[in-house]
């Protein structure tokens, strides 16, 4: 049995609940490789509201990998898990693209509190923005965009109800039934709007303010979901330099980067590891130093003991 096969049985004894479902990050290859694509997995996530009986509250599809926040079973979340990875195969592999490995899996990880939840949901918008492919709230193949905003659907999608069930039908590309209220775009797929439950959002989330300042400041939550799924948090050099600059008056009150000693520098560049898991070149970059000095720093048993 593999680690995939004993997670799942585990994750299908999981009573009904809030979880945080992140599949695998892909190396050698996409699940999403054009516009198309992303599309029918927008698709996917509302068709697996209705044959699975779960309730999404924020999702994001990656090139290689998606998150999804809901509410339903352990089982639920699997099944739907393996209905996703079986309908992008076949369309990887109708598209002539490698398909998804047997071995690609998923971590599912329960969402106990409302503390939790705002960050989970911080952490999935984030997602696109960290990896700098959008501003906040700006990629079109999440739920992010719902949240606090007046556009809530780009023009040109039409309602299920006004067209034929074939045509649903090859749209959903399924034949459960499609709420007649429901939106599809020819180039966004199913939209969001359809079936994602905001409702929770706003009444975790007091104003627009405290949400953008949390999605692009809240470094610490960040972190914290990124080692609960397994994953590497990823910063940018002007993101490295505050997240720095903040630690630095933490542990040395009124100083500069330029007036450390060189202890000091060691200190900091530890927690700056430990912390955050920046790596030694950015930890270098920031404190000036070469970076090979940082990574003596790091292997250092003094400075690994933050003395």
């Amino acid at each position: 049995m593999t680690q995939n096969d004993k997670d799942r049985q585990e994750y299908n004894s999981w009573k009904k609940g809030y979880y945080h479902l992140s599949s695998d990050g892909w190396k050698d290859g996409l699940i999403f490789n054009d516009t198309e694509q992303y599309a029918y997995g927008m698709t996917l996530m509302g068709v697996i509201t209705l044959k699975y009986d779960l309730k999404i509250y924020s999702f994001s599809l990656m090139p290689n990998h998606f998150h999804l926040l809901a509410s339903g079973t352990g089982a639920a979340f699997s099944d739907a898990f393996s209905y996703i990875k079986r309908r992008l195969n076949q369309r990887l592999q109708k598209k002539g693209f490698p398909t998804i490995p047997r071995a690609y899996g998923f971590k599912l990880v329960p969402v106990k509190d409302q503390e939790q939840m705002k960050t989970n949901i911080i952490y999935i918008d984030r997602n696109s923005y960290e990896k700098q492919l959008c501003v906040p709230g700006g990629y079109p193949w999440c739920s992010c965009y719902l949240q606090f905003s007046r556009f809530d659907k780009p023009s040109g999608a039409v309602r299920a109800g006004s067209l034929s069930l074939r045509t649903v039908q090859k749209l959903a590309g399924t034949h459960h039934p499609i709420p007649d209220h429901w939106q599809f775009h020819p180039s966004y797929g199913l939209l969001p709007i359809s079936f994602v439950d905001v409702s929770l959002f706003h009444r975790l989330f007091a104003s627009p303010k405290e949400y953008l300042t949390r999605l692009v400041k809240d470094y610490e939550a960040y972190v914290k979901i990124a080692n609960a799924l397994g994953e590497i948090p990823a910063f940018s050099p002007e993101e490295t330099k505050e997240i720095a600059k903040t630690l630095l008056q933490q542990l040395f009150p009124g100083r500069w980067f330029s007036n450390l000693t060189h202890d000091e520098k060691g200190r900091l560049a530890v927690f700056l590891t430990k912390q955050y898991k920046l790596p030694a070149a950015s930890i270098a970059n920031v404190l000036a130093l070469p970076e090979r000095t940082v990574q003596q720093f790091l292997r250092a048993k003094d400075y690994g003991n933050m003395r």
